[in-house]
């Protein structure tokens, strides 16, 4: 059989910038967030054709001038190196022929509304015929990936032949290599999402509806694409199906839950919310920085040499720090897996979170003895404590990390219950490290007692102490947005918090201060500094008091 020869298509444009926002579809009020009625208007038609020269040539252009709508949902970005596991291999005919296309660009001119309608159908019968085969052998991921493979291919191929079998024009070669593409894609890595995962430089995607998918940048562009859902319906399906196919961390997406937060390859973060919404609403996080230290960091301007050098020893002394910034995207998470890059490789070491976030356990040239736990829904039914059958929280996390020989526990990102787990893991003197969201290191304190009198059990005098006597130190990052959109983070404040006297139950140092640009500078030595010097640091760095930044 000989192998097509198919056109270059790495330079179709498929994502553009229009100078209007788009225009959200239409849905009657009260239809809720994915199970209603489709009542968008008729998608356009693909409006770009591409020549075996490489070349895109725009039948027309869009209403109010601008450039032409994207060319199609499934192309994924050109260039770089995919995040996570990689574009999916293509199978199929080209497969057999010997011919490897890792990583090619698939054809946008194929992939139109009926295309996707056929791999949703065929997804269907595959997905069933691996879960028949899994039910009698136990196969690791790279197994099932191949297993699935087969199964791929013979579904294509008994569609093929019931189409001749009806008397009906049987797919292209090129066209079975498209299908088997997308059903790896949708059973294995993340459907129709999958090409703007492997966009380069995206950080953050959003996805409402059926309207065009917005992408953000990380040097602050901000880019459209085309949907990758043709209704509600089929990007609540597309969101169960995720939330479904992690057997050993499955969660719930129903009217009766509508909140979805998922850890996904590649390290990226997904939450999506359906039925409380006009749209299905997805926000997804890429971590494109994987591997990071302070060295990095100062080198990015986000810490100064003296900062480094600070943050390293007090990491090293076992000081316990929190981590704050403003909002999502001022790389708190960044900093604390910087700051735990400081560690002893051979420290052992247990990470607390909801999702994963830190992912210290799939770097074992830094981190050799990592146990990485996360929580777990449980089901709907409740137990005679109140939880949830099957339920798994950070509290009962850190207590089963410490059976594990674990020298230090981090707690992730504190949003409200995790506040206890916290608590409980600054409590054992080892040194603790954590991430919330406030306006300011002062603003800290209070958020954190915030959290913990949402506890009922829990007073606001025994928030203050435990805050005081829990809590060494508090980074505080500060993000400024430039008129391009580029984001600059950069550490600005570090508190020292000790315990204060009457009246006045927490008393707070200003050990780093902002300077004339906002980043931060030494102001006040800390009451640890012995303790810092015995972990190599030279407190004469604490004499730069205009910093050493590298723009200055």
């Amino acid at each position: 059989m000989s192998t097509p020869e198919f056109p270059d298509l790495s330079s179709l444009p498929i994502f553009h910038d229009p100078e209007q926002p788009p225009v959200l579809p239409r849905r009657t009020p009260g239809t809720g967030g994915g199970a209603g009625p489709d009542r968008r208007p008729a998608a356009p038609q693909n409006t770009w054709t591409a020549t075996t020269e490489q070349a895109a040539v725009p039948r027309q252009a869009p209403p109010g001038g601008g450039q032409a709508p994207p060319a199609g949902p499934g192309a994924p970005g050109r260039g770089g190196t995919p995040s996570g596991n990689g574009a999916s291999p293509w199978v199929g005919a080209v497969a057999r022929a010997g011919r490897d296309y890792h990583g090619q660009p698939g054809n946008p001119r194929l992939r139109d509304a009926e295309f996707w309608r056929q791999v949703n159908s065929l997804r269907g019968e595959v997905s069933s015929r691996l879960t028949t085969a899994l039910s009698t052998r136990e196969l690791d991921e790279e197994q099932r990936e191949a297993l699935g493979q087969e199964l791929i291919q013979q579904v294509v191929r008994d569609h093929n032949d019931a189409l001749l079998s009806g008397g009906q024009r049987n797919w292209t070669t090129e066209y079975q290599v498209e299908v088997t593409r997308a059903l790896f894609d949708a059973l294995f890595r993340l459907g129709r999402l999958q090409p703007l995962i492997d966009t380069p430089d995206v950080e953050n995607i959003e996805i409402t509806g059926t309207a065009p998918v917005l992408l953000l940048m990380g040097d602050g562009r901000r880019t459209y694409a085309e949907p990758i859902a043709d209704s509600d319906a089929e990007l609540i399906d597309f969101l169960q199906f995720l939330a479904a196919r992690d057997p050993a961390n499955e969660r719930s997406f129903t009217r009766a839950n509508p909140f979805l937060n998922l850890d996904l390859p590649g390290r990226v973060r997904l939450a999506a919310v359906g039925w409380v919404v006009p749209w299905p609403r997805v926000t997804i996080r890429l971590q494109r920085l994987q591997s990071v230290d302070l060295e990095l960091l100062r080198r990015n301007d986000t810490v100064d040499t003296v900062l480094a050098e600070f943050l390293t020893a007090a990491v090293r002394a076992r000081k316990s720090i929190v981590v704050s910034g403003q909002g999502q995207g001022s790389g708190k998470t960044t900093l604390l897996r910087a700051l735990c890059a400081g560690l002893d490789p051979w420290e052992s070491i247990a990470t607390i979170e909801t999702d994963y976030e830190l992912y210290l356990h799939l770097e074992p040239e830094k981190h050799k003895r990592v146990v990485a736990l996360r929580t777990r829904e449980g089901s709907g039914e409740m137990n005679t404590s109140g939880r949830r059958v099957g339920e798994i929280n950070t509290n009962v996390n850190v207590y089963e990390s410490l059976r594990h020989n674990i020298s230090r526990v981090i707690v992730g990102e504190v949003r409200g219950p995790e506040i206890v787990s916290m608590f409980q893991a600054m409590q054992m003197g080892n040194g603790s490290l954590s991430t919330v969201h406030a306006d300011g290191a002062r603003d800290v304190v209070e958020r954190l007692v915030g959290m913990a009198v949402q506890d009922s059990t829990l007073s606001e005098t025994y928030a203050y102490r435990q805050v005081a006597q829990s809590i060494d130190l508090i980074v505080f990052l500060r993000v400024d947005v430039g008129p391009d959109g580029r984001r600059t983070r950069y550490v600005s404040e570090v508190i020292e918090v000790t315990r204060g006297e009457a009246g006045n139950p927490v008393a707070i140092t200003d050990v780093f201060e902002p300077g004339p640009d906002g980043r931060a500078v030494p102001k006040v030595t800390p009451s640890f500094l012995a303790d810092l010097e015995a972990e190599g640091f030279d407190a004469s760095l604490l004499n730069y008091r205009d910093g050493l930044w590298e723009h200055a």
